[in-house]
């Protein structure tokens, strides 16, 4: 018998034809639930409000609620099983919470120091022995302005000569524009996040900080090779990497127009950018030669801040625009980490914070007491889909979410609810938890064919298989199956962040335990669950109340630098603090990374 299951706030509602879990409901709302003990019945704190219908009691609602919160319709989300029309609240505290890309409204709440000022001031001539210039420093009440070649030739003709109202582009003494009348509510800038898989920018208006439109796309440099070590490698056997820096420039140049045409901006009313990405990236983007990266000792041109204005890169902004990339900390610890540390505040924790930015190449910083650490991993694309057998990017009809009931029914999402063609990021990662949960994949990693599934309930068997090559595998929906190698994919990827987690806490002499909070950053984490990064053992082992989604961490780093004059400040501070722990060679590395490759053993 049909039914129907609604949820509140958001009053979405699905229609069931047999018993549900109250997660898989939620799920297939696009609504994100959290177990923060596993599932395990231990904590209480996935507890969800029963607004309408009925809902049994378990044996584990009865020892961790109340009578009066039972009596008020209160049930744990990871024990209820929805048989009959009902209406759900899930609190706020319940709730897997993705950022947003590049922030939300409230990030510049309390105000900022604009880094690019444009002002409306009323101009008059200059008198004797005056310059159009001191008289333009005068009028906008800052002590001097200074401008480049072709400012200066143009700055007689676009002053008046008579009294008249302009506007002036400057940031500190720069003056970039001279605009007459008054243009001061129109000005602009976009935030890049350069991501070696995936590149995201944002058009963000300069006077209130806020994000206009935001866009994200493949990476076009991804034909050379999914992670920074192999385009490293193309670079050096195709003269430093030119090709690299062309279709990364072009593609940059892409977006800024799409987000200029979608919002109605001129190009000549963007006057900033602030570019964050890791070394290779930010090497790439401004051309430099690559090879060095893939060189003894491993070392870029640079890990300063660097400025170079609109037209030396040739993207559809003001000529004069500062395009601005991030500073970086060393070797493949780059502007996208110093961003993502910013964006978190790492660099003003008191207690111990470790934050993990996921992606193919994963950097980790630690942060406590006023000190910084930093290492990178090349974890590989399996976080991304790649070199996953039915891997693909987030897209409609990736599975992103799955679910093996206690009766052994195994259920998937998919983006957009379209049928299943491929299995994304979250989905990996979910389905080897769920089926390391159900002893489908052993702690070793090891994967159990139909024949070993003696004591696993028959619908779950019924999805084992032995596929062409004689690998195990278990089909998840459509064709859409996850083999044995996936797995070994997944726990390489895995295995090597948590050993640069390991070698980060012994650096600073700290245990897990010690650790206040866990930050997951990425735009990948935001659809990962606790429950799913505890089984795995992808984060230390700590409470996973601790554990916290960031989201697109760098570009919201990146927006901040855009905008605010001290936000510029503190990403220069950290990278000049930042210590860097060379993972390549350290004597402990490999004992670590052998130890990580296994899944924490029991079932959670």
């Amino acid at each position: 018998m049909k039914f129907t299951v609604r949820f509140l706030p958001e009053d979405r509602s699905l229609e069931a034809k047999q018993p549900m879990e109250l997660m898989l409901a939620a799920m297939r709302c696009d609504i994100w639930l959290e177990q923060p003990c596993g599932a395990k019945q231990t904590c209480g704190k996935c507890r969800v409000r029963v607004r309408e219908g009925k809902a049994a009691v378990t044996a584990a609602d009865r020892t961790l609620l109340t009578r009066e919160e039972i009596a008020d319709g209160w049930r744990l989300g990871c024990t209820l099983v929805l048989r009959s029309s009902a209406t759900i609240e899930a609190p706020e505290t319940v709730r897997s919470v993705a950022g947003k890309p590049f922030g939300d409204a409230l990030l510049f709440a309390t105000g900022f120091q604009p880094n690019v000022a444009k002002r409306s001031v009323d101009w008059k001539p200059p008198t004797h022995g005056q310059s159009e210039l001191d008289a333009l420093a005068r009028a906008l009440g800052v002590e001097s302005l200074a401008g480049d070649d072709s400012m200066l030739a143009d700055l007689p003709a676009r002053l008046p000569a008579r009294d008249a109202r302009v506007t002036a582009v400057y940031e500190g003494q720069e003056l970039l524009e001279i605009e007459s009348g008054d243009t001061s509510g129109r000005a602009f800038g976009v935030a890049f996040d350069l991501g070696t898989t995936t590149l995201a920018a944002a058009l963000v208006n300069l006077c209130d900080g806020q994000v206009l439109e935001a866009v994200s796309r493949l990476n076009p440099q991804a034909r050379f090779g999914a992670d920074v070590i192999s385009r490293i490698r193309y670079a050096q056997e195709h003269a430093g990497g030119t090709e690299l820096h062309e279709c990364l420039r072009e593609a940059m140049g892409q977006m800024v127009g799409e987000l200029a045409a979608r919002a109605g901006v001129r190009e000549l009313e963007i006057y900033s950018l602030a570019l964050a990405g890791n070394t290779t990236m930010t090497h790439a983007a401004l051309g430099a030669d690559l090879r060095a990266l893939g060189e003894a000792p491993y070392l870029g041109r640079w890990t300063e801040e660097r400025t170079v204005c609109g037209r030396a890169l040739g993207l559809p902004v003001h000529p004069r625009a500062r395009v601005r990339f991030l500073p970086m900390v060393r070797s493949h610890v780059g502007g996208d980490a110093v961003a993502a540390a910013l964006a978190v505040g790492l660099d003003r924790s008191e207690g111990a914070r470790l934050l993990v930015d996921l992606g193919t190449n994963s950097e980790l910083m630690l942060g406590c007491r006023g000190k910084l650490l930093a290492a990178s991993t090349a974890a590989g694309p399996a976080f991304e889909g790649g070199n996953i057998g039915y891997g693909m990017r987030a897209e409609p009809g990736a599975i992103d979410a799955v679910r093996v009931s206690p009766g052994g029914e195994l259920t998937v999402k998919t983006i957009d609810d379209q049928p299943a063609r491929g299995l994304c990021g979250s989905g990996l990662v979910d389905a080897v938890a769920e089926l390391l949960r159900a002893g489908v994949i052993l702690p070793s990693g090891y994967l159990k064919s139909h024949e070993q599934m003696t004591v696993a309930p028959p619908t779950l068997r019924e999805h084992c298989r032995r596929l062409r090559d004689g690998q195990h595998g278990v089909l998840l929906a459509g064709t859409v199956v996850l083999s044995a190698h996936d797995v070994r994919q997944l726990q390489l990827a895995k295995g090597a962040i948590r050993a640069a987690a390991e070698l980060l806490l012994r650096h600073a002499g700290l245990a897990a335990g010690e650790l206040e909070e866990v930050n997951i950053a990425g735009t990948f984490g935001n659809f990962l669950r606790k429950a799913s990064l505890v089984a795995l053992g992808l984060v230390p082992e700590i409470d996973p109340e601790r554990v916290r989604f960031v989201g697109n961490a760098a570009g919201v780093g990146a927006r901040m630098v855009l905008v605010d004059a001290e936000a510029r400040r503190r990403a220069l501070e950290i990278a000049q603090r930042c210590e860097y722990v060379e993972l390549a060679g350290h004597p402990e590395y490999e004992a670590a990374f052998v130890a990580a490759l296994a899944f924490p053993s029991g079932k959670r």
